[in-house]
C-alpha cells in the first residue's frame, strides 16, 4: 500500500464529473470513471458520490465479494487526511420468552391420581374387601352373597371405580369447560407439527458464494447467428446447481492478462439435475463474450461462483408481475416465468413485454410461446420490434407508457414490475411506470420495491 500515492480529501473532490469520477471508500481512492457505464445501479448512482466519501453508501447497499474484487481493480491511492465516520447501525436482539412450567396440583394431575388409586384397589382383590369393610362398612352390604374373598373384593372395587370415574368425569368437565370473561383461557390442545414441503429452488447445491469452482462445457447449441446455449456438466448426474429463483452466477476468466468477471442468469434451475445452462449473446468486442465465450469448446472448464443477487423469488411474493425485457435481459425473466408456470400452486399472473430489434433476435421464442399456450392464466406474452416484418402480429417501436398501460397490470399494492435490458430502455421504462402510478425505486433494487431492476 506504501507504493500508492496519497491524496487529500480536497484532492479527490476535484474529480467529480462523469468523465473524471473518483470516490473514497474506507480511506482508499478509486477512479471508477470507466466502470460507471457498467454499474448495475446506473451512472447517476456514482455521480451522486463523485469526489466524495462513499464508504457508508457502499456498506449500506451490502455489495458482494465480486463487487469488492471489481472495485479493487480501480484503486489509485489512499487518503492522507481521511477519518472514519462512526457507524450508527443498531443491532436488534430478539428476546426469548422463558419456558413455562406447569403448575402443581392441576386438575389433570388430580384426575390421574384418582384413576391410579382406583386401579390399584381393583387389582388388590382380597385386600380391597378388607379395606372396604373398615373404611366403607355400608358398602359391604351391597356385595353379592359369596364365600369368595376375591369376588367380594372385586365387586367392592368395581363400586369404588365407578365412584372414582364420576369424580374424574367431574374434574375433566371443569378442565375442558371454556369460561368466558377477561383473563379466562380455553383449553389448549397440542398442535401436531406441520412439516413445510421443501422448496427445491432453495436447496443448496454445487455453487459456492465465496469460492470459484470449475465446470466443463458439455454442449454448445447455436440458437441464432450470435446467440448460443452453453450447457455445463455438474459433478454428479443428480446434482443441482443450488440457485434460488431470481439470482445469478458470476463467471471469471483471465483475458489479455487481466481478470474479468461478469454476471449471468442461468436458464436452468434446481429442477434440472446434473447441468447448468447459460444462454449468451456474443458481442465481437465484448470482454467476456467476444474474447472468451466465443472461443470455448466442449471440454473446456469455466469458473463459477454464486448464488448472487437481491431477488430470491418464492410463490406468494405478489399477485401480479409486469415484466419488461430487452434482448438478453430476458434470461432472469425466463427463470421466473418458468418457476411460476411449473409450480402447481403458484397463481401469480405474469405479463411480459419483450423488446428486440428484429424477429430473429428473439431469444427462446419457442419456450416462451409454449408457456403462454399451456398456462394462459399465469403468463401473457407481447413482443415489440424496432424493425418488424410485414404482417407482424405484435407491436413495433419503443416500449412506451401507453404500451405498458395496455399490456401490463396497473400499479397497485400487490403488483410488482421487473426490468432488465439496455440501460436506456430500463431508465425510460422506470420513468414511464412511475408516471403510471408505481413508486420509484431506490438507487439499488430491493425485492420489495414496486420496480425491481436486475
Amino acid at each position: 500500500m506504501s507504493e500508492l500515492p496519497a491524496f487529500t480529501v480536497e484532492d479527490v473532490s476535484a474529480h467529480s464529473t462523469k468523465d473524471d469520477l473518483w470516490v473514497i471508500i474506507h480511506g482508499k481512492v478509486y477512479n471508477v470513471t470507466e466502470y460507471a457505464k457498467d454499474h448495475p445501479g446506473g451512472v447517476d448512482v456514482l455521480r451522486d458520490v463523485a469526489g466524495k466519501d462513499a464508504s457508508s453508501d457502499y456498506d449500506e447497499v451490502g455489495h458482494s465479494e465480486d463487487a469488492d474484487e471489481i472495485l479493487l481493480s480501480y484503486l489509485v491511492g489512499t487518503v492522507s487526511d481521511w477519518k472514519a465516520k462512526r457507524s450508527t447501525a443498531v443491532k436488534l436482539v430478539q428476546q426469548v420468552a422463558a419456558p413455562v412450567t406447569p403448575a402443581k396440583g392441576s386438575s389433570s394431575s388430580t384426575a390421574v391420581k384418582v384413576i391410579a388409586a382406583s386401579v390399584s384397589l381393583a387389582a388388590a382383590g382380597y385386600g380391597v374387601s378388607t379395606y372396604a369393610d373398615k373404611v366403607f362398612p355400608d358398602l359391604s352390604k351391597l356385595s353379592a352373597p359369596t364365600n369368595s374373598p376375591f369376588l367380594s373384593g372385586f365387586a367392592v372395587a368395581s363400586i369404588i371405580s365407578t365412584i372414582a370415574a364420576g369424580v374424574v368425569g367431574n374434574k375433566l368437565s371443569k378442565f375442558t369447560h371454556v369460561d368466558s370473561g377477561f383473563g379466562k383461557y380455553p383449553p389448549r390442545r397440542k398442535a401436531q407439527p406441520f412439516t413445510e414441503p421443501t422448496n427445491p429452488h432453495l436447496v443448496k447445491g454445487f455453487l459456492d458464494p465465496k469460492e470459484f469452482k470449475g465446470l466443463k462445457v458439455a454442449r454448445i447449441d447455436q440458437l441464432s447467428s450470435n446467440v448460443f446455449r452453453y450447457v455445463f456438466k455438474l459433478p454428479g448426474a443428480r446434482d443441482v446447481v443450488g440457485l434460488p429463483i431470481g439470482q445469478h452466477v458470476s463467471v471469471k476468466a483471465t483475458i489479455d492478462g487481466k481478470t474479468v468477471q461478469r454476471s449471468y442468469t442461468p436458464t436452468s434451475n434446481n429442477l434440472d439435475r446434473g447441468v447448468l445452462e447459460l444462454v449468451i449473446k456474443i458481442y465481437p468486442d465484448g470482454q467476456l463474450t467476444g474474447k472468451y465465450f466465443s472461443q470455448l469448446k466442449v471440454g473446456d472448464e469455466v469458473l463459477f461462483r454464486g448464488p448472487k443477487g437481491a431477488m430470491k423469488y418464492q410463490a406468494g411474493h405478489c399477485k401480479k408481475i409486469g415484466m419488461i425485457a430487452g434482448g438478453t435481459g430476458l434470461t432472469p425473466m425466463y427463470q421466473l416465468i418458468r418457476a411460476i408456470c411449473e409450480h402447481e400452486s403458484d397463481t401469480t399472473e405474469v405479463s411480459l413485454i419483450l423488446a428486440n430489434q428484429t424477429e430473429s433476435d428473439i431469444l427462446m421464442r419457442k419456450e416462451l410461446e409454449a408457456f403462454a399456450r399451456r398456462y394462459p392464466k399465469n403468463f401473457k406474452l407481447w413482443y415489440m420490434l424496432d424493425r418488424p416484418p410485414q404482417d407482424w402480429a405484435y407491436g413495433s417501436g419503443f416500449v412506451t407508457a401507453d404500451v405498458m398501460r395496455e399490456k401490463l397490470p396497473a400499479p397497485g399494492p400487490d403488483v410488482k414490475f421487473m426490468l432488465c435490458g439496455p440501460p436506456g430502455m430500463v431508465n425510460a421504462s422506470k420513468k414511464a411506470l412511475v408516471s403510471l402510478g408505481a413508486n420509484a425505486p431506490g438507487a439499488i433494487s430491493k425485492m420489495n420495491d414496486d420496480i425491481f431492476c436486475f
